[in-house]
């Protein structure tokens, strides 16, 4: 069984992959700068906290009304908004998210919490029908797949990283041909600092992945398993969504809006309908990922959904790439992740956090994938023959 902690963090990542999506549409495809994105995250998790504790509503009814009245309250504050541009729309949307915080507060505290919030909200795994029998096998099946997964992104991430220092070292002196031999140097010395603190690492890892526990009475019991198999089958279904709403007519009228919105309305497009649509769509998916956290998180507040929230999530779009489904996936995972695999620094974990995502700023300023094309290029990277690589050089 995986760490609960851990545990934790893999859920909030798949939220936050579904959260940032949402934005993303908004931000990245159709270029509305909006900076409350909080405000509908919270409509979701207290429209499905309240519907399932005080009405005792099913689950999947509540899920439901969570995205719809998130996609009405979308509309609602779409409509005036749809003409402004840049900052003047992210302060109308900043001011929305701060009215809905406020309004939460001020709202009856004994059902919607007040300043302590909603702390009995049901966790999703209560309402799954799952055989007991199942659940062994599943925990373990489920956590040597992280597990593996975990390894491929990690050694992934080091040669990507080893790969951009080498190339802005080579850049720094000058040097273009010997790129692939600092590569490697890199490489060996990020290989080196793992080797010396190797015993620290190893034991991170047993912690996090606790395969002993795997066949034990509390594994029988837990729903672990079911719970990362249906928030990760959520997340592809939305991903799928997303990629094909993309791929639409709709949403090709939208990548064209931010292009260039006067030859858009050249076509006999008409832009403002096609933002509000947008708008509500990407609200839609936010009320969704704000339902999913209503019933992974055991207690949340007004106050978690201030406006570092909405930094957060803009700062995983323009960190994987706005405009890129891979990016924003990408961005999400980086951001939720990184801030707690700092930890073990202490009281300077901000402090490089911040660092680090300043300079991914300055030296990948359209973010780590860029544009779709960019993911394109690394897939095509990923899956190229030896005579390609041959013939090319």
């Amino acid at each position: 069984m995986i760490n609960p902690y851990w545990e934790l963090i893999i859920l909030l990542v798949l939220i936050n992959i579904i959260f940032a999506q949402s934005l993303n549409i908004i931000i990245g495809y159709n270029g509305q700068f909006a900076l409350g994105h909080a405000g509908f995250l919270a409509i979701g998790a207290y429209t499905s906290a309240i519907l399932v504790v005080q009405c005792k509503v099913p689950l999947i009814i509540a899920v439901l009304a969570a995205c719809v009245l998130t996609a009405f309250f979308g509309l609602l504050i779409g409509y005036p908004c749809v003409r402004l541009r840049g900052d003047y729309l992210a302060i109308a949307t900043l001011g929305f998210a701060e009215i809905i915080r406020i309004v939460l507060l001020a709202l009856p505290p004994d059902i919607f919490g007040g300043p302590t919030g909603i702390k009995n909200a049901p966790h999703i795994s209560k309402f799954l029908p799952v055989p007991e029998t199942l659940n062994a096998t599943g925990n373990l099946l489920f956590t040597i797949l992280f597990a593996l997964v975990t390894i491929a992104l990690a050694g992934w991430g080091i040669w990507s990283f080893s790969s951009f220092l080498a190339r802005q070292l080579c850049r720094f002196r000058r040097i273009s041909h010997c790129v692939g031999l600092a590569r490697w140097i890199v490489l060996g010395i990020i290989i080196l600092l793992f080797l010396v603190d190797f015993r620290r690492v190893s034991r991170t890892f047993l912690d996090i992945f606790q395969f002993g526990k795997a066949f034990n009475p509390q594994s029988s019991a837990s729903l672990q398993w079911a719970v990362f198999a249906l928030y990760l089958l959520t997340v592809l279904l939305v991903l799928w969504l997303m990629r094909n709403y993309i791929n639409s007519m709709q949403g090709r009228a939208v990548i064209a809006i931010r292009e260039d919105e006067i030859a858009t309305t050249s076509l006999g497009i008409n832009i403002s309908w096609f933002k509000l649509m947008n708008f509500t769509v990407g609200s839609f998916f936010a009320g969704l990922s704000g339902a999913l956290f209503a019933h992974t998180i055991p207690l949340f507040k007004p106050l978690d959904f201030n406006f570092f929230k909405s930094v957060d999530v803009l700062l995983m779009v323009v960190l994987g790439g706005m405009g890129s489904l891979p990016g924003a996936t990408l961005g999400a995972g980086i951001i939720t992740v990184l801030p707690e695999a700092l930890r073990f620094v202490g009281q300077w974990r901000l402090v490089i956090y911040a660092l680090l995502l300043v300079l991914f700023m300055i030296f990948r300023p359209s973010g780590i994938l860029g544009t779709g094309a960019a993911a394109q290029l690394v897939v095509r990277k990923l899956i190229r023959r030896p005579e390609e690589g041959e013939k090319g050089a």
